[in-house]
């Protein structure tokens, strides 16, 4: 009786002293907070204390994995395709076939699940990746396909790429972990706002080599109060993103 008495009271205090799941802060990659949703096939960042995890970046892009350093991030109970793993951030793609509303993160390690949040899923959740400064600088690359900087303007008339997220569903659709096979257009319609004017967009949809990445090709308007470091938006489906800008001469 006293060894049987001496096991429970072990197990009473296993459970008793077991660690429950840390808190997870899932938000839009380009830097939203917790409460601006995310889109199916669009690219979310996981914020957290996630024990001792090795810095680690993906390696192959065909296919995406589902796990790094012993890491996976499961959203509505989909394992999603892992860009970047750290110790107190996760950068994944929301699975393409997730629905709308509240649903649940898990990030697990060694088949245990270590920190749990949520995320809001819209059909679209139109964001561009900029830099911390106040005035924003977005990813873009000029039409010369140089990366947009102060000392590196586009010039009015002329193309460039705009790299973006949450574009929401394709066609031909996209598959998870892997880029598309084939040119892939957003279903939504797409517009991108310059400064006061409404720039002509030639293309936007899924990037050809990066899961979770929106391409927008688009004109910069030849109007001559275009010029220095000008505001920029875009719309997907009438949802506005962040400002950002980037640099005209």
């Amino acid at each position: 009786m006293r060894a049987a008495a001496l096991v429970i009271a072990g197990l009473s205090a296993s459970v008793m002293f077991a660690q429950a799941p840390g808190a997870a802060t899932i938000v839009n990659y380009a830097g939203y907070t917790g409460t601006f949703p995310v889109a199916p096939g669009s690219i979310a960042s996981a914020y957290g204390s996630f024990g001792n995890v090795p810095t680690t970046a993906l390696e192959t892009f065909n296919p995406m994995p589902r796990e790094l350093a012993g890491i996976r991030a499961r959203v509505n109970g989909v394992d999603a395709p892992l860009y970047f793993v750290s110790s107190g951030q996760i950068n994944f793609v929301v699975p393409v076939a997730t629905a709308n509303g509240s649903q649940p993160v898990e990030i697990v390690s060694g088949g245990a699940v270590i920190n749990r949040g949520t995320v809001n899923v819209f059909d679209v959740a139109p964001s561009l990746a900029a830099d911390t400064t106040p005035t924003r600088q977005a990813i873009v690359q000029n039409q010369n396909f140089a990366t947009n900087s102060q000392s590196a303007p586009a010039r009015r008339g002329e193309i460039v790429v705009i790299y973006a997220t949450g574009c929401g569903a394709t066609e031909p659709a996209v598959q998870d972990s892997t880029p598309p096979t084939e040119l892939s257009r957003a279903v939504a319609p797409v517009s991108v706002h310059i400064s006061v004017e409404e720039a002509q967009v030639q293309f936007a949809g899924a990037h050809p080599q990066f899961p979770g990445i929106c391409q927008i090709n688009a004109v910069v308007p030849n109007q001559p109060h275009i010029t220095g470091q000008v505001p920029m938006y875009v719309q997907v489906g009438g949802v506005a993103s962040n400002l950002v800008s980037f640099w005209v001469e």
